[in-house]
């Protein structure tokens, strides 16, 4: 039998994982075949983090390359052209065409920022969506911070994936704070949803304990409002409901989230809807073809509440990797004849920090997203958030021997020898371990060469060991260890403050 051709437009959350799922099954069957215009993995829900300069781009970024290769999958980093679906091929940017028994489309999404007029021109606007965008994003907020004034973080009608905008202002208000600057800088939180929280879900049990944290760090927050126009260091917007019209906030620093769009180079094909996300069924497939897939956030999904000012829906990631399960398997059916299998997801997860005295949620919807959260405030979301990030990159990195942590860790040290300061949230103290005279005496030689203190190179060490080790786990005792963690978080929150228990959905 010859070989077949599986083809993945998209080195992203959705796309890498898929990769590896139809290689995994597939063996020597097919050669996969992975299309990214980025030849880096970036974790993109990291983003507010590296916006704020809470997070090192290298923590969450890695050349593509050498974890595909390491699963026997090709990588052309070449951005797509055009697809030519009679034919069963695509055309890269470079002229190139390749040819394919399945095509999987996880291009991702494509803001719409021509919709918001003013945002593109003006330099204080900023963006923490793509990687490139969070660059000059992040670039720009050091830049501010010499000569602080207003910020503004709005959406426009429509938006959709609306919990990083909370995340992105609760982490912006905690570095304000930590540098004594928090009470120059007005904020104003701008937004299509009716209360607090909607998120394009509408559970409102959620909205009073997050009234309570927005209120709490004095961001004015903004509803039913439509943002027509940031510009000139002033944003406008009109608000709907009785005593609306329009409104004006100033901004020396704005973000903003705009509506999201597909990739330029499909929104014409039958299976893209106006805006050119992709229109899929049950198992996933582009409307109307039998051998294309599509998901994750390039995939077209209905509003589930009329609100007077539309709000989009949510997406996180826990989905998308449960998208990419389905995908590769019902890729592996179709190539052996089989009926596919439907994209019926039971459960999300998504822990979303929130700053330094932030909340997080943690979800667990049903279909029909009947899902039971819990809120909670306190330093403690800063490890839930971290393992968060390490769970997903986890899902990248597994059986990659080349970037392994503890060597990660030591080249990145010997880089900057002469030490920097600790990110924020890390805790300076060590984990107490005894350990022999001659190992101490080796970890302090090896600190002093790296230009750390030895007890947070021993914490460093330890935690990078404990993720290498953890990468090791199958899938099933990985699965059972991070349902011990989740229990244990949870007994540690329950100890320390009163939970909140309320329906809806997490950001």
């Amino acid at each position: 039998m010859a070989t077949r051709e599986i083809v993945v437009v998209g080195g992203g959350i959705a796309g890498v994982p898929t990769a590896y799922g139809i290689k995994a099954e597939l063996g020597d069957e097919a050669r996969v075949t992975v299309v990214s215009e980025r030849p880096r993995f970036h974790f993109i829900p990291s983003n507010p983090w590296l916006a704020l300069g809470w997070r090192r781009p290298e923590e969450v970024s890695f050349e593509l390359e050498p974890l595909l290769q390491s699963r026997g999958i090709r990588l052309r980093a070449q951005a797509l052209a055009a697809a030519e679906p009679e034919q069963r091929r695509i055309r890269l940017a470079d002229g190139e065409t390749l040819s394919w028994d399945y095509l999987v489309l996880a291009t991702g999404i494509r803001p719409l920022w021509d919709e918001l007029p003013g945002a593109r021109a003006d330099g204080r606007v900023h963006s923490v969506i793509l990687p490139e965008e969070v660059s000059r994003a992040r670039a720009a907020w050091q830049e501010y911070l010499r000569r602080p004034g207003p910020v503004v973080i709005g959406a426009v009608p429509g938006a959709s994936i609306l919990g990083p905008m909370y995340e992105y202002a609760f982490l912006l208000d905690a570095d304000l704070r930590r540098r004594g600057l928090r009470g120059r800088v007005p904020v104003a939180l701008i937004t299509p949803e009716p209360y607090p929280g909607h998120l394009g879900l509408d559970r409102p049990v959620e909205r009073e304990a997050l009234e309570q944290a927005l209120a709490a760090h004095d961001i004015e927050w903004i509803g039913n409002a439509r943002l027509e126009e940031l510009g000139d260091g002033q944003a406008r917007f009109t608000t709907a409901g009785e005593g609306g019209g329009t409104q004006t906030r100033p901004y020396e620093y704005a973000v903003a989230w705009p509506r999201f769009g597909g990739t330029e180079a499909l929104r014409d094909m039958p299976w893209a809807d106006a805006a050119g996300l992709f229109r899929v069924d049950e198992a996933l497939r582009a409307h109307g073809q039998e051998r294309i897939f599509a998901l994750g956030t390039c995939t077209a999904r209905e509003r589930l509440t009329d609100t007077p000012v539309p709000v989009g829906v949510p997406d996180a990631v826990y989905p998308a990797q449960q998208q990419a399960a389905l995908v590769a398997r019902n890729v592996v059916h179709g190539l052996h004849g089989q009926p596919p299998v439907s994209a019926a997801i039971e459960r999300e997860r998504w822990i979303a920090d929130m700053g330094e005295r932030g909340a997080a949620y943690l979800a667990a919807p049903h279909l029909p997203l009947r899902d039971v959260n819990w809120l909670r405030r306190g330093r403690w979301v800063f490890e839930a958030k971290r393992e968060f990030e390490n769970h997903y990159i986890q899902q990248v990195l597994f059986g990659a021997g080349e970037h392994a942590h503890v060597a990660t860790l030591t080249r990145r040290l010997l880089e900057r020898v002469h030490g920097a300061a600790p990110e924020p949230g890390t805790r300076l103290d060590t984990a107490g371990i005894a350990v022999g005279d001659a190992l101490r005496r080796r970890l302090e030689a090896l600190a002093a060469q790296l230009g750390r203190p030895a007890p947070v190179l021993a914490r460093e060490l330890l935690e990078e060991a404990v993720a290498e080790a953890w990468s090791y786990l199958d899938r099933d005792t990985r699965d059972r260890a991070e349902e011990r963690l989740r229990e244990e978080l949870l007994r540690e929150l329950d100890a320390e403050r009163e939970r909140v228990q309320f329906e809806g959905g997490a950001p």
